[in-house]
């Protein structure tokens, strides 16, 4: 079931980075939690943040107050946490799916951005799941990842740090002139971005709305653009389309996964309005399956079933 940002924002599923309660915790929270009668009602929405009235917030954009059901669900799980940590940590960490913590808050991501569960891997920020895919691609000498002049440092300095380590380059292309965007065009955009791409190109890294002129990009227009790109390539030689969704998500419904992009990086205490310190990266099951992970996944049920028998981990990897 396609499941609306006005829905996703107004349920306890909004806490999808880790704010979920397990079992019969999980059910509590859901009954004691009050839901607003109607979003469409402008005070209503106001009511459920704690922001001061002294201020114009108009910087949320950074870190998001939290609504009154992400507040619930955050201090009823501390509550749990600290009554029983033990327990509380088997059942939510290491229990079935229906329980597990981690496979709701990606099953509830998944099914907001159109994807599947098994390719949502989560994060505590932006910055870390820009390094987990960066990090995670099989690059090389003599490889290019594409940027724009126009992101943000997180993924500059990402991109420089993974070319630094694996001996492949960076180049930027400038999308429009000094810092006014509103001469830019969705064909315009596109043409630029595709006429820069260069046979050494492997990675094209963008922004999908970038914090610094509201400019935001066509992604299935791009995604288009790439496509073809691909299709005169080798599979080995192909272009990968990696998106910095943050300032996108909840500001924007389409279902990204739908789009045509093959990894989709973004944090959820934004527009998300999730708690902080969460972040997820979506990605086609046959990146994931080419990925080098870059620290232990404790998701992963094959990585410790291995570990236990002293063998390699079987492929395909997966987001866990």
């Amino acid at each position: 079931m396609a499941l609306s940002r006005r829905s996703f924002f107004g349920s306890t599923a909004l806490a999808a980075g880790a704010a979920l309660l397990p079992g019969e915790l999980l059910a509590r929270a859901g009954a004691a939690a009050p839901t607003p009668a109607t979003l469409q009602d402008w005070d209503t929405v106001r009511g459920l943040f704690e922001l001061s009235p002294d201020w114009v917030h108009a910087s949320l954009f950074l870190l998001s107050s939290h609504p009154r059901p992400v507040r619930e669900a955050m201090e009823k799980m501390r509550r749990a946490l600290d009554a029983n940590p033990a327990d509380m940590l088997e059942e939510s960490a290491f229990s079935k799916p229906e329980h597990n913590l981690d496979v709701r808050a990606a099953a509830a991501v998944a099914r907001y951005i159109g994807a599947s569960v098994e390719d949502v891997a989560l994060t505590n920020s932006t910055t870390h799941g820009l390094a987990v895919a960066y990090h995670g691609l099989s690059l090389g000498p003599g490889d290019e990842i594409l940027t724009t002049a126009h992101d943000h440092m997180v993924h500059v300095e990402t991109a420089r740090l993974v070319s630094a380590r694996c001996g492949a380059s960076v180049r930027e292309v400038r999308l429009f002139e000094g810092h006014d965007a509103s001469a830019a065009t969705a064909e315009g955009l596109v043409r630029t971005l595709r006429d820069a791409i260069a046979p050494a190109t492997r990675v094209l890294g963008v922004t999908w709305v970038h914090s610094s002129s509201g400019l935001k990009l066509p992604l299935r227009r791009l995604a288009d653009a790439v496509r073809e790109v691909n299709e005169k390539r080798e599979p080995g030689r192909r272009v990968t389309l990696l998106v910095d969704g943050v300032h996108g998500l909840g500001a924007d419904d389409p279902r990204v996964a739908e789009t045509g992009i093959d990894v989709f990086v973004s944090g959820l205490h934004k527009w998300m309005l999730g708690p902080r310190g969460t972040g997820i990266v979506w990605a086609r099951p046959e990146l994931w399956a080419r990925m080098r992970p870059i620290n232990l996944s404790y998701n992963a049920e094959e990585l410790y079933l291995a570990w236990m028998e002293g063998r390699a981990p079987q492929p395909p990897a997966r987001a866990s």
